[in-house]
């Protein structure tokens, strides 16, 4: 069964339960990871990517497995990167079923100091779903976008962030710089965890709420929504009204360095390459979206961020700009 971000298949004959299998990596994360000497919690944005594409269908995440490929096996660093796994499969309470480690020091052979270790990490996650409770994507004019908050970059974007925030890749800080608009040391703002969002899925399948869509703010950023218009049947006649209400402060000094260090980042590269503040997203009909609201609230910060409109178009408003801008 083909979905807008993935596709289903068949559980058992009988065609009742679907399983949804994903697989994903962490990207030039691992780098802020080396350079930072801290392998620990990159496992929990492993296994974020994962079971946020999961979640996508109406999936519930069962099982996650991770691949680890390193220059030379350290059990210390090894210890630390799989712990992080654990965590982050109990935040979204699945097992951690499974692991494959592999030294590749022919591949991965460029240290970022002499006390580091280059590696790569992947997570794949198989969850399942009853065939009456499948997220189909199907959007229409008057749904309302309701918005859950990101807890930072997340995993996405961060070549562009490097390049602009550290000395390292020809940015303006070091590593544990504290910019006094984030109020942190650059490197822990750029390595904070990606946000699980799966207790957010089953607090509404609970209270009897079905999204009509659900959406992951990964690559792409905000102009992952025209995946989504685009697998709509009626696609020509749909857009997107988007209004953000914050400025997370990573985003604005990202931006703001750029354009101190002469290379300006325009604010649809911006929308084009981050999540915004915005990790994740459910669609919902305008009956059912303040309810779905009220529930979302009670544990998570969640808002209405936009609705469908016509007119085959996304516009963003935002405290980033004066006006409204096209994707």
């Amino acid at each position: 069964m083909k979905l807008p971000f993935s596709s289903l298949f068949p559980a058992s004959a009988s065609r009742n339960f679907f399983y949804d299998l994903q697989i994903e990596g962490v990207g030039t994360k691992t780098l802020l990871v080396e350079l930072a000497g801290k392998y620990d919690k990159i496992g929990i944005d492993g296994v974020a990517m994962t079971v946020n594409d999961v979640i996508r269908s109406g999936a519930e995440p069962i099982l996650v497995s991770d691949a680890i490929h390193i220059s030379k096996s350290k059990p210390r660093i090894l210890d630390s990167l799989v712990s992080g796994v654990r965590s982050g499969a109990e935040k979204a309470g699945c097992t951690l079923a499974s692991g494959e480690t592999g030294d590749v020091s022919e591949i991965l052979h460029r240290a970022i100091s002499r006390d580091s270790m280059p590696f790569d990490l992947f997570v794949s996650c198989l969850g399942i779903v009853q065939k009456n409770e499948i997220i189909l994507g199907h959007i229409s004019k008057g749904n309302h976008i309701i918005g859950l908050e990101s807890s930072g970059i997340h995993s996405n974007g961060l070549t562009m962030a490097r390049k602009v925030l550290l000395k390292k890749w020809g940015g303006m800080y070091e590593p544990y710089d504290v910019p006094p608009t984030i109020g942190r040391p650059v490197i822990e703002e750029l390595l904070e965890p990606t946000r699980i969002y799966v207790k957010a899925l089953n607090k509404l399948k609970k209270e009897g709420l079905r999204p009509s869509a659900a959406l992951h703010v990964t690559g792409d950023g905000l102009a992952k929504f025209w995946r989504l218009l685009s697998w709509q049947s009626n696609s020509f006649d749909l857009g997107l009204k988007l209004k953000l209400s914050r400025k997370p402060p990573i985003f604005e000094l990202i931006r703001e360095v750029a354009k101190r260090l002469g290379k300006p980042i325009s604010l649809i590269e911006m929308f084009k390459t981050f999540n915004m503040g915005i990790g994740f997203a459910f669609v919902f009909s305008s009956k059912e979206s303040e309810r779905a609201l009220d529930s979302l609230n009670n544990e998570f910060k969640a808002e209405k961020i936009g609705s469908v409109s016509g007119g085959r178009k996304i516009s963003i408003e935002s405290p980033f700009a004066e006006k409204p801008v096209f994707l």
